[in-house]
């Protein structure tokens, strides 16, 4: 006797009304998750051009850092919105347990980045710095062109968090800290490319852009670390922490008996989502009404318990 019984994710279920042409349309959460993530993107392609130009007119470590860190995290940026869209729209049929992984795996593609980015910049800034010879134009040029860009850095800050307070996608989530971290970051980069691009010394231009360029390496290490070691348990399928584990084993306590013996238990976390497969014992003689019955308030008790789940009982005969 083996009968299952699954509970959708939020993300699979399908009504009438959330379909068109057979694709699932996005809730009113979703698509503020998807306006947000176009915001920073269109941000940052707005200046991409002119702050690379300042950067390579001026010759600032620190400028032409944040170049490369922003075109690296830009390109993340565009694949995790395009991700997301598909996500949303149901466009992942083909993926029986959902896309958490893969959400992961841009979180941790994120940290990754950041992580090389402030190796480019920390061996810059201990090797040269800034301190070349600039025009007034191009010193003020740049001057304009940081503030602006900590600017831009900040602007997404804010309906990013508003799209993750509700729980959000890992890849929000992610974008929220990769840009905190790209403002905290450039914070430093404003006051030392004003010394260096105002400053008649090279010395100490050139001091000022090894500090920028240093300080921005530690931030963006410290996050992109940070970033990695979130997304490394759900990729390695680690099982769930002890306070959602908790709420597991109060279902099992709570039908502890109505059902004859507890077999076997997996659990782990995929991006949002707890997978928990349980398999219970139940009497040969016990029928086949009596035993979904007890399936089908387990599964929603587990449902209560923990709202993003993902949970699979099986029944076997056990005497």
């Amino acid at each position: 006797m083996t009968t299952s019984a699954a509970v959708e994710t939020p993300e699979k279920v399908r009504t009438p009304a959330e379909t068109v042409s057979g694709l699932r349309q996005p809730t009113a959460q979703e698509r503020s998750e998807e306006r947000a993530l176009l915001i920073a993107v269109l941000l940052d392609l707005s200046l991409a051009l002119p702050y690379s130009a300042a950067a390579i007119a001026i010759g600032s470590l620190s400028m032409l850092s944040e170049v490369l860190r922003g075109t690296l995290l830009l390109i993340v940026a565009l694949v995790s919105l395009q991700t997301l869209r598909n996500l949303h729209r149901g466009r992942v049929a083909a993926y029986e347990y959902g896309i958490g992984k893969l959400e992961r795996g841009l979180g941790l593609l994120i940290g990754a980045l950041l992580i090389m980015a402030a190796g480019f910049i920390a061996f810059h800034a201990l090797t040269r710095g800034g301190g070349e010879p600039k025009s007034e134009f191009w010193a003020w040029a740049a001057i304009v062109m940081v503030v602006y860009n900590f600017f831009v850095n900040v602007g997404p800050i804010i309906p990013l968090w508003k799209a993750t307070r509700a729980g959000g996608s890992v890849i929000v989530q992610a974008q929220l800290r990769a840009h905190i971290a790209k403002a905290i970051a450039s914070f430093p980069v404003v006051v030392c490319v004003v010394i260096d691009a105002l400053s008649s010394n090279p010395d100490i231009a050139r001091m000022a852009d090894s500090i920028g360029g240093t300080v921005g390496a530690a931030v963006m290490t410290l996050i992109g670390a940070g970033m990695i070691r979130s997304a490394l348990p759900d990729l390695l399928d680690k099982a769930l922490s002890e306070p959602v584990q908790m709420k597991v084993n109060r279902t099992l306590a709570t039908f502890f008996h109505e059902y004859d013996a507890l077999l076997g238990m997996r659990t782990r976390r995929s991006g949002n989502t707890a997978y928990v497969e349980i398999t219970v014992g139940f009497e040969p003689e016990r029928s086949m009404a009596d035993v979904s019955d007890v399936l089908a308030r387990m599964e929603a008790h587990l449902r209560a318990e923990i709202p993003d789940v993902d949970a699979v009982l099986i029944a076997r005969a056990h005497s």
